[in-house]
Formats: structure tokens, sequence, C-alpha cells
């Protein structure tokens, strides 16, 4: 440990833009919701700092996430920003769409950029430039009643490797026990996310291009298994809290979910816990997978671009991650943290979140946030909400539908 602080400390020493000055300047590092449950984790993680790097102090800030947005443009706009903001995919892309961020490609070393699987690295390029460094990400696995699978006559041994396996389970628990299979993560704009894990482009050269034969095919296909009622009418209303109720209370076969959420099962209903196993998320033929993704930003008028990036890289380190991780169940955008025993070997008499884990982090290099970012950004994923809703309740065909949404998106981008 010791050698490891002194080998930083002279490597902090020998970099040239390190030596042009850091001496007694403060970072401001602001981070969301993460009082009171992670205040020792990120106290500790400042001290550490602050303690490898004489003359710098980071002044740790957290915001509410439901404020945080209108925060961070409020001190863009009075010339107050902080230096490091935690920001998922969405908000990265839309305020450096609004120049408030800076472009960070300059100040990362080839080394750098190869410590984060790529995927991850690449949710945060926008317009061909890297606006954020990956800090953690949940990436989904399928949770499954085995008493629910043993009455459908399913073996509670074989889960579901593709998306097509998914839906045929799901057709088979409805057809022999009554209970929906399944509640897919198809309402509202969660189908352009569907599009790209079924390896369908959403934009092409600034255009919407997800009106082709093979988007109307993907669209068809689940809006015949709701008017089949092979799901039911609330995964459009309520989406994934509809399902996460629904399988909680015993009533639902499977359930995409992050591993955290096996947590609230053993929370709320032990026995439908006892009876839960876990399998790695079907894949479709895109071979990647849908992650939200939280990152570290640097605003464009920050002071302290190279020392804010500095802290945004020790933050998002391995070493760092893999504390991280440990405490809550998350998982880790670099490639070393990830190959950690935590990660690779189960314990003996694992539970389902050890197997969660496990599962998870084996499937991380497929892992993306896959949110789509344009402009107008309220107005169009309105207007694509409102034709897929009208495609599965029969108002429009899924042609038709797909078509005035793209019509709509491409006067307007």
């Amino acid at each position: 440990m010791r050698r490891g602080v002194g080998i930083a400390l002279i490597l902090f020493l020998l970099t040239p833009w390190v030596r042009a000055g850091t001496s007694d300047i403060t970072l401001e590092f602001w981070t969301i919701s993460l009082r009171p449950f992670f205040t020792d984790y990120i106290t500790e993680l400042i001290r550490t700092y602050e303690r490898q790097n004489p003359g710098v102090r980071v002044r740790w800030v957290d915001q509410p996430v439901d404020a945080v947005g209108q925060k961070l443009l409020a001190s863009l706009a009075a010339g107050t920003p902080p230096d490091v903001v935690n920001l998922n995919v969405p908000m990265a892309a839309e305020l450096a769409q609004q120049e408030g961020l800076r472009a960070l490609d300059g100040l990362l070393r080839p080394e750098d950029r190869t410590r984060y699987f790529d995927g991850m690295l690449r949710s945060f390029r926008i317009r061909g430039q890297i606006y954020g460094l990956p800090w953690y990400v949940a990436p989904p696995v399928v949770a499954y009643n085995v008493e629910v699978w043993r009455r459908a006559g399913l073996d509670p041994d074989r889960p579901p490797r593709t998306t097509d396996e998914l839906i045929a389970y799901a057709r088979r628990i409805k057809d022999r026990t009554g209970l929906y299979g399944f509640m897919p993560n198809v309402n509202g704009t969660n189908l352009l996310q569907r599009f790209q894990e079924a390896g369908l482009p959403v934009l092409e050269k600034g255009r919407a291009v997800f009106h082709s034969p093979h988007h109307v095919r993907e669209l068809q296909k689940w809006v015949q298994l709701f008017q089949q009622d092979y799901f039911p009418e609330d995964t459009l209303r309520r989406g994934y809290l509809g399902a996460t109720e629904r399988y909680t209370a015993g009533q639902l076969g499977m359930l995409i979910t992050g591993p955290q959420f096996l947590l609230r099962v053993r929370h709320d209903n032990l026995a439908v816990y006892h009876r839960t196993r876990v399998g790695p998320y079907p894949l479709d033929r895109g071979q990647v997978i849908h992650a939200p993704l939280m990152g570290l930003s640097v605003p464009r008028t920050t002071r302290h671009p190279r020392e804010a990036v500095r802290f945004a890289l020790y933050v998002t380190d391995d070493r760092n991650q893999l504390a991280f991780c440990r405490i809550v169940t998350i998982f880790p955008t670099a490639r070393a943290a990830a190959r950690d025993p935590f990660f690779t070997q189960i314990p003996p008499n694992p539970t389902p979140e050890d197997r969660a884990r496990i599962l998870d982090a084996r499937q991380l290099p497929l892992a993306r946030d896959l949110t789509v970012v344009v402009p107008h950004q309220g107005e169009l994923m309105k207007a694509f909400r409102d034709n897929i809703e009208a495609a599965f309740f029969g108002r429009k065909t899924p042609q038709q539908a797909l078509e005035d949404a793209v019509r709509y998106w491409n006067a307007r981008l």
C-alpha cells in the first residue's frame, strides 16, 4: 500500500501538466443522490486523493437526482460550474450539444482510454468526441420463478439465451399456467433500445431510419404478442414498476431487471425470493445490451480542466471502482476491476445476488447505454411514443406508425 502511494506520488511529480501548477486549487465535485448511504466512501475517496495530491482540495456537493440538471444549468449560466460532475449519458449528451461540457479527447492519454470497456466509453462519445468517463453501470439479468417454470414444464437449469427463446418461454408459461410469462421493456421510447439490441439502426447521418421492413417486423412482433395477450396491458402504462410488482407477488414468470432488484424481492416476499433464479440477459442479433450508465464529465468553463480530468480518472480507476462495487450492487466500467475474483468466483452457498453478480460481470463487454439523444428531445420522443402506442392499440399499423414517426423526426432534425 505504501509503495503504491509512493509510486503514485512519483508519477504525479513527473507528469508535465501537473508540474505546470496544481498548487492551492479547489475542485468542486458534484455527485447525484449519494448521501447519506455512501458518505463514508466518498469522503475517504476524497481524503485519499488530497493526501496523494498536496495543494489540491476537493469540495464535494451531492445534488438530488431531480434537481441536478437545473442546478447545473444555473451554475453554467452564472459562471460558477463544478469542475467534475456526475451525469448519466442522456444528461451528458444534452449538455454537450448545448456546448456546456468540455470534450476530453485532448486531455486523455491512450492508456486512459483503454482502461474502460470500449462500449461504455463510446456511450459518452457525442458528435465524435468524448464528453464523459464511465463510472458505474448496472446491466440487466433475467430473474425467473422456478415454481412457475415447473408448472409450465420448463427446465429451471436452462434459462433463455436469446430474445426468441425468451418469447417462446413466455408463450409457454401463459399457455400452460395462465400467468403472464414476462412484461417486455417495449413501452414508451424503450423500443428504440430494442431496435438497437436487434441490430437495427435508429439514426444514420443525422436522419431517422427506423422505418425499414426490418424495423416494421420488429414492432409487429411485439404488437402481436400484446394483442394475443402474451403480456399485460399495464406493461405499456406502468412499465418496469408494474413488472416488479407482479413478479414480487408471484404473478409473473420472468423479469428483466438489474441485480439490485433481487434485494427488493427478498425484502417484500421471501417465498418468491427463495423460488428465484437468475440467468444472463437474453441476447438479440445486435449482440449488445442496453445498460444505463453513469459517468463523470467536466463542464466547459471549469478553470482547472486538466486537474478535473485527473481527479475523474482517479475516481474511476480500478481500485476505487472495485471498492464502490463492494458496498452497493453496481458494476465497474474498468476492465481490470471486472477481472477481480469478486466478479469471477461464485462463493459457497451462493445467493441469487451472487449468481447475478457473476453473470452480469461476464456480459459487461456487451453493455452500452443505448439511449437515443436528439435535438428537440422531448418533442421527438413524444412523437415516437404516441405512434408506437397507436400501433399497440390498433389505431395504426406498425408500418404506418413508424413511417409517421420517422417523417416527424426528419422534419425536425
